[in-house]
């Protein structure tokens, strides 16, 4: 038996209210879609950073980044030419804040082939302004639209370079549990095993990170003081100094961090931006601090550190409890 079709009731304004609920659901769904692959792509330049960090730590070791790109395909279940692929993006974008939210994966599959920064970047640029979809860019890309244009003379497609801000450089938290410490150990104690392993510490700070010195003297007001760590980031152009402090955060750090950066700021060379500061200390909180720095907190940063991890099970344990509670 049929059944009987409904009859459609006839209201005015009906069929525009239907275009509009459409095009609504049309660009929610391209959006969430969109949220999802970035998400992606932001996922897959950390663990490119990270297997790059491993690799570097063990580069002595003949054959070491395929014997490790064959483990965690294996252990991941993701494909071995695939793993090559995140590596490769991430050392063609080693600053996150140079990774486009308005491409997707497939885009940089195609564009971390192309070994020239300046094709890569023409690309990219046309690829954002112009809303290429996978399959345009590839067309174009085939088509060598770069090669064509620059012929013409009118290669005039440019970004402006985007260098990382100070946030998107220092991290909350530092791993340092690599560093054979006693619990109740000293400043100076860990001042000497951080710089004893310059090479992983400047990899947990992450790239861009050059060792200029330790105990750094100035005299200030006829006194000599000391600067625990002193760095030069490339990316951000300027100097970082570091004050470890083996104690919780106290709001007294800020006024001697802040002496430290008035005296650099005032005798830095004419080509860098103003120094900026990073308190390394044992435990802080986010509200006390944020209340120290007030207007500061775009020169001075505050991280923790951490030298022991907790033990594996004691981590199961915790997300036992956590799922418990959910």
């Amino acid at each position: 038996m049929k059944r009987k079709k409904k009859t459609r009731i006839e209201m005015s304004g009906y069929l525009q209210l239907l275009k509009d609920v459409q095009s609504i659901l049309k660009n929610g769904l391209y959006k969430s879609y969109q949220a999802v692959d970035n998400l992606k792509v932001q996922t897959y330049w950390q663990i490119g950073e990270r297997i790059v960090r491993e690799e570097l730590t063990k580069e002595e070791r003949a054959n070491y980044g395929e014997k490790l790109i064959e483990n965690l395909a294996q252990d991941l279940g993701f494909r071995r030419d695939e793993l090559y692929r995140i590596v490769q993006f991430y050392k063609t974008y080693p600053i996150v804040v140079t990774v486009s939210q308005q491409l997707s994966w497939s885009h940089y599959i195609e564009l971390v082939k192309l070994k020239k920064e300046e094709k890569r970047q023409f690309y990219e640029i046309k690829a954002i302004q112009e809303c290429w979809s996978i399959r345009e860019l590839r067309k174009r890309i085939k088509a060598d639209e770069y090669d064509k244009t620059k012929k013409t003379g009118q290669l005039t497609v440019k970004l402006p370079l985007r260098l990382p801000a100070p946030e998107d450089v220092f991290k909350d938290s530092y791993r340092w549990d690599f560093l054979e410490l006693d619990k109740n150990h000293s400043e100076q104690e860990l001042e000497n095993v951080l710089t004893n392993n310059i090479q992983k510490i400047l990899l947990e700070f992450g790239h861009g990170f050059a060792f200029m010195n330790r105990q750094q003297k100035i005299l200030i007001a006829k006194q000599w003081h000391r600067i625990d760590l002193v760095f030069y980031h490339r990316f951000l152009k300027c100097i970082v100094l570091v004050e470890l402090k083996t104690e919780k955060f106290k709001p007294e750090f800020v006024g001697q961090v802040n002496k430290y950066l008035t005296y650099f700021r005032e005798n830095k060379l004419e080509h860098e931006r103003d120094p900026i500061a990073l308190i390394i200390c044992k435990e802080k909180n986010q509200e006390e601090v944020h209340y120290a720095l007030g207007k500061l907190k775009e020169d001075i940063f505050v991280a923790e550190y951490k030298t022991h991890l907790p033990a594996e099970e004691e981590i199961k344990r915790k997300l036992r409890i956590i799922t418990i509670k959910k």
